[in-house]
This record gives C-alpha cells, structure tokens and sequence, in this order.
C-alpha cells in the first residue's frame, strides 16, 4: 500500500479550460453535495491496488478466446471479492469473467442504469509489474526511469496537484482501473449515504476492451438497464457521445520462396509485395497527419518473410460510408498487387463498431441527465467525438445507449500515462451526481 499525503484541493481548478455546455440548469437545492462525501485515501488506495495486478490483454489471442490472458481471470476473481467483501450477495462472474454486481433502487425512479469499465490494459507498452508513483507536482517535467519523460506542456493545467505514474518503465493503467475505482468508490459513498438518492444500478467491470473483442461476450439482456455509461474517457468535463467507424484489416500475402542464387524470374518476395501496398496508402491519411473528424489508414504491424507477410491496419473514419469506402480503396489496391507481381493476397475486412452517436441520439435523456450531472459537479460539460472507440461503441449499436464519461487519466497505452488525483476523485462526483439525476426520472 502506498503512503499518500493528505493535501486539499479545489475542484473548481481541474480544468483549466473548458467549453461552453448546453444552458441546462439543475435545481441544486434537491441534491445532496456529494464531493466532501468521497475517500480521496480509499479511491487512491484502491486505485493504485488494482494498477499493481498485470491484466494485459492480446489482440491475436482474443479471436480465439476471451478473457485473452490468463491475468485478466485473476483481477477479474479479486474484484468479484471486493464487491462481496462491500456487501454485494448478487456479485457475480461469468464464464467470461465479466464481473456484474447490483444496488437497489432507493428513490422513486424505474430507470435502471449500468456504469461499466473495463480491467485489461494495452499491449502498446510494457503492462505488467506496474509501480505506481505519487508525485505533488509543481512545474517543469517529470522524469522516470527508463528514460520516460511527462512533459511540462500535458502537465501545466494540473499545477500543484498530485498526480500518480508509473515508475517509468511500464504504463500505469489508468485506462481504465481508474474507471473501475471511480465506480467502487461511488457504491461505498451510496451505500455509506442512504440519503443520496439513486435509481436501481448494475455494475459491469468487463475484459478485452482494448482488443475490441470482450464486449460481444456481453449480455446486454440479463444486465437489464435503461441506459448505460462507460467511465472510460480522459479530463472529468468531456462526455463523449461519437466514436470512429472502425476496421482492423488484416492482410496476408503469399509469396513464393526460391534459393537467391536461382531467383530471377520465380521468387515472389512478399516483404516488397507489402512495402508497395504500403507506399500506395495516402500520407496525409495517418494517425499523425489527421485530427478532429478526419479518418485514417494505420498500419500497425508487418510480420512475415519471403514466403508470407501479414499486414494489420486500423482503418478509422466518423462516417460510416467514408470508412467503406477506405475499404474498397484497399481492395483495390490488393487487387492492383496480386497483378502486378502476380501473388495471392486474402483479405480480411474485420469491422469492429460502428459510430455510436447515431444511436445515443435517439435517446436523448441519457447525454440530458450527464451533462446536468456535470453542472451539478461544478463543471462545463464538453461533448465531443473521440479518436477511438470505447465498449459503448459496440453497446449502442446494439441498442443500449452508452456514452464514455472521463476517467481522468492522460497519455494512455504510454509510459507517460499519468493520472491527476483531484480528477479521479471528480470523476467519481460526476458518476454521484448522474445518478441522483436519474432518481428523478420516471417513465410515464
């Protein structure tokens, strides 16, 4: 257990800049102020336990089985206890080890709402033996071991906070442990307030969300909610409401292997098939050449030899069409390889989600009650469409709206990753607040 230094802080400084919401304005007075009601020790203690268990997943694993490590089964077992251990009879894991827990409803509402996170962490870097570090920044950059580097620049709005990292050599996991100790520590502050009005909540602390493959294991019918929230974003302020249309293609070339000193005219050498697929793509379609709503082509690995060579992209655009129409640019351009040196090629489209924003649109309610809980947290709500996609992504598009809520860390999938204290405990006043909003709402 880490020794963490009590400090105070104002929660009206998290963010240093942030945009003007919807003029949607709660009666205060019928709330309880739940931001004195949060354990900072206890959310960073049980943040910082869950950072330590390694529970990363594998994308080429999790098409053949889920949960895709064996890691994840075991923090998957340690928070099904820790939800029994807080009074949960109904904690349950499933043969996916998707853990599920449930709070009565204590108001007068009929609504049902899921908060779910997700326990696995990225393969980007290194996963496991996580150290957490606390550090009470003042200014300039943080440096840790192996090299790592938190600049100045992502860390000015969080002056005289404290903030957790890795020691450097690992990521630290915020995406999304702390999700999951946000919506922990959320249940300990209702179940220690009975006054703190809620309607019915279901938990879910799920795996395999960065391979984009766990949440079909998801029973959206036995979980049983209205509508649901993912706490899986960055800074508390941002809801997001839009996701990429994603792809993960995969490419196999088959070339033809023959002794170099016999070669001229046979062999077929399936590295040079893929660097001229590659140099066919447009460079100013790419992660690093494109923001906001632009989409792009990623190619994320090439392995192979002579004989045969893999290629795995990210295809990502907001709109739907765009993101086939990527598609058809790339057959077309494998169509154009398998001709011109006259290999095989089989491609595999592998579409993951879609844009959830057109089907959280029509369920207005749920955006309306999480900006007012924001307001309620002191904030100015932004509402913007991420770079990525989230498990509600997939959630939506099967017919439970589910917006992401910030977590608040920064610098995901990197050594760099840190996580500012006062918004994880924000955070987690956001979730109180959303859903004392919710208790209001009744169906007719």
């Amino acid at each position: 257990m880490l020794t963490i230094q009590k400090t105070l802080f104002n929660n009206a400084n998290i963010m240093k800049t942030q945009l003007k919401a919807p003029s949607i304005k709660p009666n205060l007075n019928k709330y309880v102020n739940v931001a004195n009601l949060i354990n900072k020790d206890r959310i960073v203690d049980t943040f910082t336990k869950l950072a330590v268990i390694g529970s990363g997943s594998n994308e080429a694993l999790a098409e053949e089985r889920i949960p895709s490590t064996d890691s994840q089964k075991d923090i998957a077992i340690y928070l099904k206890d820790e939800l029994t251990n807080m009074g949960f009879s109904n904690a349950s894991i499933d043969e996916n080890f998707i853990v599920t827990a449930t709070l009565s409803n204590n108001s007068d509402s009929n609504k049902s709402i899921g908060l779910l996170a997700h326990y696995d962490t990225a393969e980007d870097a290194p996963n496991s033996n996580v150290k957490p570090q606390i550090h009470k920044y003042q200014s300039g950059d943080i440096n840790l071991k192996d090299g790592t580097v938190i600049s100045k620049n992502d860390l000015a709005p969080y002056k005289g906070q404290e903030i957790i990292t890795s020691d450097g050599t690992t990521l630290l996991g915020a995406d999304d442990k702390a999700g999951i100790a946000e919506i922990l520590e959320a249940l300990k502050v209702l179940i220690e307030n009975p006054q703190i009005k809620h309607p019915e909540i279901k938990v879910a602390f799920t795996p395999d969300e960065e391979t984009g493959c766990g949440i079909s294991k998801f029973n959206i019918q036995s979980f049983g909610v209205d509508a649901a929230y993912t706490i899986d974003g960055d800074v508390p302020n941002v809801i997001e409401n839009e996701s990429f249309n994603a792809f993960n293609p995969e490419i196999i070339i088959k070339g033809k292997s023959v002794h170099c000193g016999f070669a001229k005219g046979k062999m077929i050498n399936s590295i040079n098939v893929a660097n001229w697929i590659a140099q066919k793509l447009p460079k100013n379609q790419t992660p690093q050449t494109t923001e906001k709503r632009e989409g792009y082509y990623h190619i994320d690995q090439i392995s192979g030899n002579v004989s045969s060579t893999k290629i795995n992209m990210l295809v990502r655009d907001f709109d739907f069409s765009n993101a086939q129409k990527r598609i058809e640019y790339l057959k077309k351009v494998i169509d154009k390889a398998e001709k011109k040196f006259g290999c095989e090629i089989e491609f595999n489209e592998k579409e993951r989600y879609h844009n959830m924003k057109e089907y959280i649109d029509k369920s207005p309610e749920v955006m309306d009650n999480a900006i007012k809980g924001l307001k309620m947290s002191g904030l100015k709500p932004e509402t913007k469409s991420i770079r990525g996609g989230t498990d509600g992504s997939q959630l939506s598009q099967r017919g439970l709206p589910t917006p992401n809520l910030g977590a608040g860390g920064l610098n995901f999938h990197s050594k760099s990753e840190f996580l500012p204290i006062p918004s994880l405990t924000k955070c987690c006043e956001n979730i109180l607040n959303i859903l004392q909003v919710w208790a209001e709402n009744i169906s007719k």
